[in-house]
């Protein structure tokens, strides 16, 4: 029976200490889909880099691969997921789903994400903006479709992680020089995204609270050429959008 074959994936919810009402409506759903989740504490950027974090990063590196200035708050984020990647490799998982504690679960989440198919991708996208997909790579996984992806997109709010694309993440945000989305092209590390979307997550306003866009705001205006992410190849790159097709979007949408 195919029930037979499902397989509760770890759930890390990553979040900060204080966060009880920012996550609340997200455990509720999961609790109420029968997923069990496990809160992993990040690291907190709001007030500065804890000790020790200094030795993990490389600020001038960053600042050549963004285009600017990284925010403590950016890097805080990115260590956090950084350290998701390790801990899946240190406790030996075969995979694990990261959902952020401002995600909101779509219908559908609650069986795949018991999908074995899931541990054949390194990288799989539950949600994302502006995604890009090589044209018919399509498979099914439960009741959504898996593309394969063209270009980097963004968003790290939802996804799932084998232990292959943990190693790959993790050599490429050592030292961290990237935002969490992502350090590396996911291209090279063979990802993936789910079509439709199986995660959303809550916009601004409406009493949400953003650690990270006052930092960049503070940022914006102190920008230069940013350098081009790990494995993007120009010419590669260039042969991919071309012929890469839109995924879980209409034209001119996110």
């Amino acid at each position: 029976m195919r029930g037979c074959l499902m397989v509760d994936w770890p759930v890390f919810v990553l979040t900060l200490p204080g966060d009880d009402a920012r996550r609340a409506p997200l455990m509720a759903q999961l609790d109420a889909s029968g997923v069990r989740a496990q809160l992993i504490f990040g690291v907190d950027g709001r007030r500065g880099l804890p000790a020790g974090c200094e030795a993990e990063i490389d600020r001038d590196a960053a600042r050549i691969h963004m285009g600017r200035n990284m925010t403590d708050g950016e890097f805080a984020c990115a260590l956090s997921h950084r350290a998701i990647y390790r801990r899946v490799l240190d406790e030996g998982l075969p995979g694990a789903i990261i959902l952020e504690d401002d995600a909101i679960l779509q219908p559908g989440f609650d069986t795949v994400v018991r999908e074995p198919r899931l541990a054949e991708m390194p990288l799989v996208l539950m949600d994302y903006a502006y995604g890009r997909a090589l044209p018919l790579t399509g498979r099914p996984v439960g009741s959504v479709t898996a593309h394969r992806v063209a270009l980097s997109c963004t968003m790290a709010n939802a996804y799932f992680i084998s232990a292959t694309g943990a190693a790959a993440l993790l050599r490429a945000s050592t030292p961290v020089t990237r935002c969490a989305d992502w350090p590396c092209c996911l291209y090279g590390v063979k990802a993936w995204m789910l079509s439709p979307r199986l995660v959303g997550h809550q916009p601004p306003g409406d009493g949400r609270v953003s650690h990270l866009d006052a930092g960049r705001d503070a940022v914006a205006s102190n920008r230069v050429r940013p350098g081009r992410p790990a494995g993007s190849g120009a010419v590669s790159e260039w042969v991919r959008r071309r012929i890469s097709v839109r995924v879980g979007r209409e034209k001119g949408q996110r």
